[in-house]
């Protein structure tokens, strides 16, 4: 019984604020995404994944590798490092 109620305690605990952390990388891959007019599958193309994945990472549900991470920060044509830092703001689209 004990392992049981472990295991469910563990699943729903959050470490290190990962869910956060991908919701924020994933609203700064849609920000670059929308400020290129590119759409889901546009991007999907251009980095060599699945367009469900790209919208799983936009919406903070899907875990990130580094190596689909660097081809998306590729194809957007924008800095790894700025896509992994919240220091940064985002920036704002024109309209």
């Amino acid at each position: 019984m004990t392992s049981t109620l472990t295991e469910s305690v563990r699943t729903h605990q959050e470490p290190y604020g990962e869910r956060l952390f991908r919701q924020e990388v994933g609203a700064r891959i849609r920000s670059q995404r929308s400020l290129r007019n590119l759409r889901q599958e546009e991007l999907a193309e251009r980095a060599g994944v699945s367009r469900n994945f790209v919208s799983a990472v936009e919406r903070g549900t899907q875990r990130l590798d580094a190596w689909r991470l660097r081809h998306l920060a590729l194809a957007l044509n924008c800095e790894l490092g700025w896509l992994l830092l919240d220091e940064q703001p985002l920036p704002r689209q024109r309209r």
